[in-house]
């Protein structure tokens, strides 16, 4: 496996001060997915899971959607690619349009994201304690040791009300998220009863990634678009953003996070 990081030598300015050091940089690679033999897409990322993120984003594309549908997979780490075999029939739409996404880079999504409002309602009944969800952004950013190297990547990760279930790091939002459900689908860990913990900004693709997993509440440190913010209300998902300290913006659906009454002898839900 190809190291994340990587040490470069740096000039630092600090007023009419100069300094030379050693700086660690964040490592960059492509990873050029294959599906049935064709060339499919090159996603740029942090040289660390990529099994999961290939399969992450087949996952998110539509391409995959039930484990009997993956017939192989091969990853060529030192070639960076990735070699995934489906059923025929299932390709036979995605080598067509595709959208630009508001990714760390130009991205690409192989869909319309509008017609994520045709999906069907995310009905969980999962309730979660606020104080909770600031309890796990702030292991979410604990556990960020490669941010806390470089200031160069994203985290994600799925958790329950108790703890960080699966977590990831990534340069770019969307990959780290594809890890994430990637992981999941290999390792068959259910996400319609979890939460996703992000470290950036919550934008369409995000959130369409994330309902396509049928998790019900998203939360993360940045803001939201209010593309992803229209969507989530749509389709029954709740959104918080600014998640940090003591304090939180609760955009839709905010019924399954509970809040501590001021006696602190119940809980209420936020209306």
């Amino acid at each position: 496996m190809r190291k994340a990081l990587r040490n470069y030598p740096v000039l630092t300015l600090a007023g009419k001060e100069k300094k030379e050091k050693s700086d660690l940089i964040a490592e960059e690679v492509p990873l050029t997915i294959f599906i049935n033999n064709e060339e499919f897409i090159t996603l740029l990322s942090t040289p660390a899971d990529l099994r999961e993120l290939a399969i992450g984003f087949c996952l998110s594309e539509g391409i995959l959607k039930r484990r009997e549908e993956l017939r192989s997979f091969k990853l060529n780490e030192e070639e960076g690619t990735c070699q995934v075999e489906i059923e025929d029939d299932l390709k036979r739409e995605f080598f067509g349009k595709r959208a630009i996404t508001s990714g760390c880079g130009r991205g690409s999504i192989f869909y319309n994201p509008l017609d994520i409002f045709d999906y069907a309602l995310i009905k969980s009944e999962i309730k979660v304690k606020s104080r909770d969800i600031l309890r796990l952004m702030r292991s979410l950013q604990s556990s960020s040791g490669l941010f806390k190297k470089t200031g160069g990547v994203h985290s994600c990760a799925l958790a329950d009300e108790k703890e960080l279930l699966v977590f990831k790091e990534d340069i770019g939002r969307h990959n780290a998220v594809d890890k994430i459900f990637g992981e999941c689908f290999l390792k068959e860990i259910p996400t319609e009863d979890k939460m996703i913990l992000l470290s950036g900004r919550v934008s369409s693709e995000i959130l369409i990634k994330v309902s396509k997993a049928r998790t019900p509440i998203v939360a993360s440190r940045a803001a939201p678009t209010t593309l992803a913010v229209e969507m989530a209300n749509k389709l029954g998902l709740t959104l918080a953003g600014f998640v940090r300290a003591e304090k939180m913006n609760i955009y839709t659906h905010p019924e399954r996070i509970v809040l501590k009454s001021l006696d602190k002898q119940r809980d209420y839900i936020v209306k």
